[in-house]
């Protein structure tokens, strides 16, 4: 009897609850029938032995909380948008690094038309604040850095419109910006003769034009031309501190680089279980005035299922770019990954990564291991696990380093 009375106390309870709205229904907020706003949180624990990616390791435990907003408008119609509003809470259980807790802000938009007609269009823009140094180390700078984070706003804006001109054949023509700012530079040296930690730094603003012609061979299967036209302006950091040294100037402030290339899409094989992104050309590029040098440049992404539960994949990728230190970047990357599903809510994946950069008169090659897993506990709520290892070897030893890491992290939307 007792078990029956409390039976019907809690669904009395969780019936009037719900009648009063105290618990609010998924998503969040409906505003009429096109739009949704959701909750999107996450939260984050890593231990890494290396927090600045140097030589000398510094070991940190760090936690963070990273509340949002995502809104949802017009899924199934013609037209769409998603606006995201996230930042991110960064704590260190370390006194000696409390100087280092801050906030950083994530804002993305995206806007879709796509009406079944011969016109697509795309148009995506995005803000966000990264602590890190890992990508600056791979262009030989770890002995300017230091024991310090380079925080930087990086933004990223593009536009992009598809046309079908036939049945099989179409054209895309698109256009983005995409830049970063130094922020908050730290002093190093001592005193009376302070340096920033952003001093020998450029920042680096790019436009891109990529033009593609796509023609449907097969019902799954494309071939194309791309082309592409990226010029890269570079500036100085905006701080610079060094008693009795004039800021000096910058050798290069322009990099223009030229693609022309091949295209294939789509499943290589009849059964599907092969799928590729293929781009492979030849890139021309140049400083200010200088005449053109060339290099091959390719994008190979290839992912192949092995059975219902395991596929694997492969990336391999070769280009020029314009680096951090007035300089261009010549990179080679080559992944492999594996992904098992155990289950129909838990995933795992481990990968391996060798990177071989040269930046200005530096070389850097760098392998990276990782190890991950995906627990989906509800529709609302997801658990990820990862641990990571990077091996980096410079021609600078200051740009020499190892570091593990590892992160238990949680996603709530609702």
């Amino acid at each position: 009897m007792s078990r029956f009375l409390i039976a019907a106390t809690a669904l009395t309870v969780s019936t009037l609850v719900q009648g009063a709205n105290w618990i609010p229904s998924s998503p969040l907020i409906q505003v009429g029938n096109d739009c949704d706003i959701y909750f999107d949180s996450a939260a984050s624990l890593e231990v890494t032995d290396n927090l600045y990616s140097s030589s000398t390791k510094t070991s940190a435990t760090s936690w963070m909380v990273t509340p949002g907003f995502l809104l949802e408008y017009g899924k199934d119609s013609a037209l769409s948008a998603t606006v995201s509003a996230k930042r991110t809470f960064v704590n260190f259980t370390d006194k000696a690094l409390s100087d280092l807790q801050d906030s950083r802000d994530a804002l993305s938009l995206g806007i879709r038309f796509a009406d079944g007609g011969p016109l697509a269009l795309s148009l995506d823009s995005s803000y966000r604040v990264t602590a890190r140094n890992d990508d600056l180390q791979m262009q030989g700078l770890g002995g300017i850095l230091g024991a310090t984070l380079v925080r930087t706003a990086n933004y990223a804006h593009s536009f992009r419109a598809d046309y079908k001109l036939t049945e099989k054949l179409s054209v895309g023509l698109g256009y983005s910006n995409s830049f970063n700012h130094y922020l908050d530079p730290v002093k190093t040296g001592t005193a009376g003769s302070y340096l920033y930690n952003t001093n020998t730094l450029t920042e680096l603003n790019t436009k891109s034009m990529p033009l593609s012609f796509d023609y449907q061979a097969f019902e799954k299967l494309s071939f194309g031309l791309a082309l592409q036209h990226d010029v890269t302006d570079y500036s100085a950091a905006p701080y610079y501190s060094q008693v009795g040294t004039p800021r000096p100037a910058l050798t290069y402030k322009q990099l223009v680089k030229d693609f022309a290339g091949l295209t294939v899409k789509g499943q290589l094989t009849e059964s599907g279980k092969l799928n590729g992104n293929i781009r492979l050309g030849y890139s021309k590029f140049h400083y200010d005035s200088a005449t053109n040098d060339s290099d091959l440049s390719y994008s190979v992404n290839l992912s192949h299922t092995l059975t219902e539960r395991l596929s694997h994949s492969l990336t391999l990728s070769r280009d020029v770019s314009a680096s951090s230190t007035n300089s261009q970047m010549a990179s080679k990357n080559y992944t492999y990954g594996v992904s098992y599903n155990a289950s129909e809510d838990l995933n795992f994946n481990i990968s391996a990564t060798k990177s071989d950069v040269h930046a200005s008169t530096s070389q850097v090659d760098t392998y990276a291991y990782t190890l991950g897993a995906d627990y989906k506990y509800s529709k609302h709520l997801s658990f990820q696990a990862s641990y990571s290892l990077n091996d980096s070897t410079a021609s600078s030893a200051a740009s020499t380093y190892t570091s593990n890491s590892f992160t238990l992290s949680a996603a709530f939307r609702y």
